[in-house]
């Protein structure tokens, strides 16, 4: 018995000795990690569930660094952070193409003044979504844009950038001479004002692949078209377009039509406005952090629509890339993604 004792205590104490060295293995192993901070948008949005996406695939697969995802204040605020706050200067963050146009063009409230060097200052790791912007209406004497002169139109809170910034900031650089009633209710709130009858119409957002080929709806989109109105797309002219990127908003048109929304009334293509967000980081990023983060991501890619399906518009390395040139990257994502193939 005293000797069975003594093999206990011995094993006891070799089993304790075991485990304070894997605490201590482990421990070291965190601290040897570097951890990277990603904030974007608030948590629902489709750059949150990318976010998180994000974090779970490298989460012990990316040996050396871990990236954490948590809330941010939307892609306009954290562009102006990145510019502004040398905390952020660390971190992931994102931005869009209507970002850029607000910088350079010095839109109130975000900026007090143009920032013309933002694309060499806030820089692309890879693509987040493609955004469709665009108009439905209940009204039959909307046709176009331009139909709504003087009457009510409904979008998002004026700091959410696709529901209600970029539409405010289309429709004066291209559509200058339509006076249009905007209220700015929010996402929610717009689309229920439509669906009982409150308003005609209202600004909407699809994400899309960049061809346009393939259409994935946010939910209150969905239940707007479910409502039994009668629904029918509204676009902007070419010559809108051309007049806002005259003004300093160049966006391109992507075309929408019953294939990406079938439960609209039959009206044929209408054209809207295309704009992808993008997660990005400041230009003084470390380039190694960047250089990996992109790679792995771009290689694990085809694992995006496993979080949510709205992500298989960037499931794959093109999508990743999307219209973004090589003057758009930081120099580490850059070098991600010439070593993968779509950047030449």
């Amino acid at each position: 018995m005293a000797q069975q004792g003594k093999r206990l205590r011995r094993w006891g104490s070799g089993a304790a000795a075991l485990v304070a060295v894997a605490t201590f293995g482990a421990t070291m192993a965190r601290a040897q990690e570097t951890e990277v901070a990603l904030r974007c948008a608030p948590f629902g949005s489709i750059m949150y569930v990318l976010g998180n996406a994000v974090q779970d695939m490298t989460r012990g697969h990316l040996k050396g660094i871990s990236v954490i995802n948590s809330e941010g204040p939307g892609s306009t605020a954290v562009t102006v952070n990145m510019l502004r706050q040398e905390v952020w200067r660390k971190s992931i963050g994102c931005t869009s193409l209507l970002d850029y146009a607000y910088a350079e063009s010095g839109v109130a409230p975000f900026f007090d003044k143009p920032v013309p060097e933002v694309r060499k200052e806030v820089k692309i790791l890879f693509n987040g979504f493609y955004g469709a912007i665009g108009i439905l209406s209940t009204d039959p004497a909307v046709k176009t844009a331009k139909d709504l002169n003087g009457k009510r139109l409904a979008l998002g809170k004026i700091s959410q950038a696709h529901w209600g910034g970029l539409p405010k900031l289309f429709f004066k650089a291209g559509l200058p001479d339509v006076k249009v009633n905007m209220e700015f209710m929010g996402t929610d709130p717009s689309h229920d004002a439509m669906a009982e009858g409150r308003v005609q119409s209202v600004i909407t957002q699809l994400v899309v692949s960049p061809d346009g080929s393939r259409a994935f709806k946010p939910g209150v989109v969905t239940q707007l078209l479910a409502s039994g109105r009668k629904i029918h797309l509204v676009g902007f002219d070419d010559e809108d377009f051309k007049r806002a990127a005259a003004a300093g908003a160049p966006f391109r048109a992507i075309e929408i039509g019953s294939k990406a929304v079938p439960e609209a009334e039959a009206s044929g293509t209408v054209k809207w406005v295309f704009s992808p967000a993008a997660l990005a980081v400041h230009k003084d990023f470390p380039e190694d952090l960047a250089y990996r983060i992109t790679k792995f991501v771009i290689e694990k890619s085809g694992k995006f629509p496993e979080y949510d399906a709205m992500l298989n518009v960037i499931a794959s390395r093109e999508g990743l890339l999307g219209d973004w040139t090589e003057a758009d990257l930081h120099p580490g994502a850059a070098r991600a993604f010439k070593e993968t193939g779509p950047l030449k």
